[in-house]
């Protein structure tokens, strides 16, 4: 399915000498948008029309279309036949504002409607089953039978062409007025003759054009043209709604039950199977297509389910003379989907559609009879519906339609009657009345020195709200402006923090190289000496984190680099310390403190200045 919504651009009108331009969205039943654009005209809407092949046209005003019945009829001639055009404000018997209806929808409108957003929101509205369909065609259809070319001056072949289209024209004819009273449908025939056959055909059929698919169809060949047109109103009216359409009712009762529900023109409106439903589900399936006039089953004793359904809509029970033959079955649906392009494969949905279709074959005749009957009178304060009550119970068309006629007058009558009641009540009121007129006026006044008073305050609230808003604007400005500078502030502490860092690391190692240069100019000139990790040099040995002497330790400061594999030494610090562990050995056979001693000579060399790191 593909739904158009359109909506007139601002400043544009169907009354203007130029086409008004719209905007166009159209959507599918999964409320995908398919096709949008601005500014159309009225010519490329009807294009998108044919080419998106769309079931619904809606809008929120038809009047948009044209300016006026006759001319929206004239659009609507333009549109494939299939294409509705539904009024979405108009819901239930009753005009609603776009908003309400968005929000019943769910959706909240804020401001004021784009042409665009109501174009979507007419589309969606329309998908979701809102609105009303327009009805400009007469339940009649004008079938024109006449020649594919113009006959011309010529010789004696030219009259034998002649003959043969004129003959051609009558067998067409001849062909279509067969079908129609094979089918039972009431018609007017003109025709007129000449030698050898006819020069055209134009039958009237008192039917909807729906209603003559796949029974007479349009021709265009070189010889003959057959042209089937509806006929339209003059005026536009809305269709009736859904509830009151008047249905035939298959059903196939069981652990799943099937249902098939028709209208009474034999158009295919539910078919379906559902397992384990109880009689108030169908009842409602039903009820949300129509109302049920003939409740049909394909079987002979009725069953009870079938009889407790119908009962449910007052309707009249069809119960085959005996239950109908698969074989019987089959041919009803294959003729039946062959014409309606269906594939049913589900039994149950084919037994409820069999029984369906087997009570319409039945009274099909009948309908097309009261559908004739009321397009001849061409009474619109009947109720159709109210007839093919009337009618299925077994009463006849005529009497049906003086029974409605009969009630009509009763209620004028009655209107009446309450009309004097009404003048009496009047004169008794004139005094009355008359208070109620002065009191009116004087709280017109009031009401309009209000009015005054509330415009006023409306114009200062909506100025106070203009310049909140403007302050308010003025305030996120500001606001914005201080929290980038706070952060501007605060990168930069954060550069400036690691900007000392390296700094301070540059200058550490700056030192380090120094040094490391200092201890390379000493190696190559033979002044220091390394010392391996674990190696005993003269009784003095490195461990990877300490120097001994003997079993006495020895602060690393006073070597000129270490790390854990290595230490490097000067000569003469290395000759102190072989002296240091001589007076070690010396002193410690003397019990003379070590410690002290090893302090005091760190102590003098640091002073001397020897050594460092």
């Amino acid at each position: 399915m593909k739904i158009m919504g359109i909506d007139i651009e601002a400043m544009e009108s169907p009354s203007s000498k130029s086409q008004p331009l719209y905007s166009v969205i159209i959507i599918d039943e999964n409320e995908k948008i398919i096709y949008k654009a601005e500014n159309v005209s009225l010519s490329r809407v009807i294009r998108l029309c044919w080419e998106y092949n769309i079931d619904i046209l809606a809008t929120d005003n038809i009047y948009e279309l044209g300016e006026n019945d006759k001319d929206i009829i004239n659009i609507v001639k333009l549109l494939p036949q299939n294409t509705n055009i539904v009024q979405v404000t108009y819901h239930n018997g009753e005009f609603k504002q776009i908003r309400e209806l968005a929000k019943e929808i769910g959706y909240e409108v804020q401001g004021k409607l784009s042409p665009q957003k109501t174009a979507y929101l007419d589309a969606l509205l329309a998908l979701k089953g809102y609105g009303t369909s327009i009805k400009i065609e007469e339940k009649r259809t004008k079938i024109v039978v006449s020649r594919g070319r113009a006959l011309g001056p010529g010789g004696m072949s030219q009259n034998r062409y002649k003959r043969y289209i004129r003959g051609t024209l009558l067998r067409v004819a001849k062909e279509i007025k067969e079908k129609l009273d094979m089918k039972g449908f009431d018609y007017d025939m003109i025709v007129r003759r000449s030698r050898a056959g006819i020069e055209g055909a134009v039958f009237i059929v008192y039917t909807p054009r729906e209603r003559l698919y796949g029974i007479v169809r349009k021709m265009r060949g070189h010889d003959v043209v057959v042209d089937i047109k509806p006929i339209y109103k003059n005026k536009i009216e809305f269709k009736d709604k859904k509830s009151e359409r008047r249905l035939i009712v298959g059903i196939d009762p069981g652990t799943e039950v099937g249902l098939s529900i028709i209208d009474i023109y034999g158009r295919p409106i539910l078919l379906t199977s559902r397992r384990n439903i109880d009689r108030d589900e169908i009842v409602s399936l039903i009820s949300k297509e129509g109302k049920a006039i003939i409740v049909a089953t394909d079987v002979n004793p009725l069953p009870d389910t079938v009889k407790k359904i119908a009962s449910k809509f007052n309707a009249k029970i069809f119960i085959p003379e005996k239950s109908l033959s698969v074989d019987e079955k089959q041919r009803l649906i294959d003729e039946y989907s062959k014409l309606h392009k269906l594939k049913i494969d589900n039994p149950h949905v084919r037994d409820s559609l069999a029984a369906a279709l087997k009570a319409y074959n039945e009274i099909e005749s009948k309908l097309r009879q009261i559908e004739s009957f009321i397009s001849r009178l061409d009474i619109d304060i009947i109720d159709e519906n109210r007839i093919y009550d009337c009618v299925i119970f077994g009463t006849t068309v005529s009497e049906c339609v003086e029974k409605e006629i009969e009630k009509i007058i009763e209620k004028d009558n009655k209107n009446g009657i309450k009309e004097k009641q009404k003048e009496k009540d009047t004169a008794k009121d004139i005094n009355k009345l008359t208070k109620l007129e002065e009191e009116n006026k004087e709280l017109k006044s009031e009401l309009l020195r209000y009015k005054r008073i509330i415009y006023n305050l409306i114009n200062e609230r909506d100025t106070l709200i203009r310049k909140i808003d403007e302050i308010k604007l003025q305030t996120n400005k500001e606001i914005e402006r201080d929290r980038k500078i706070y952060e501007l502030n605060l990168n930069l502490q954060n550069v400036y923090k690691v900007i000392n860092e390296l700094e301070n690391k540059l200058r550490y190692n700056e030192k380090q190289i120094e040094k490391l240069k200092n201890v390379i100019h000493k190696l190559l000139n033979g002044k220091v000496i390394v010392i391996k990790r674990d190696t005993n040099i003269n009784g003095i040995v490195f461990d990877g984190s300490n120097i001994y002497i003997g079993e006495e330790k020895v602060n690393c400061e006073i070597a000129e680099y270490v790390d854990k594999e290595i230490i490097i030494l000067d000569k003469l610090v290395l000759k102190d310390l072989e002296v240091l562990r001589k007076e070690l050995q010396i002193e410690r056979s003397k019990n003379i403190d070590i410690k002290r001693i090893v302090d005091e000579y760190r102590n003098k060399r640091l002073k001397e200045g020897n050594f460092s790191f």
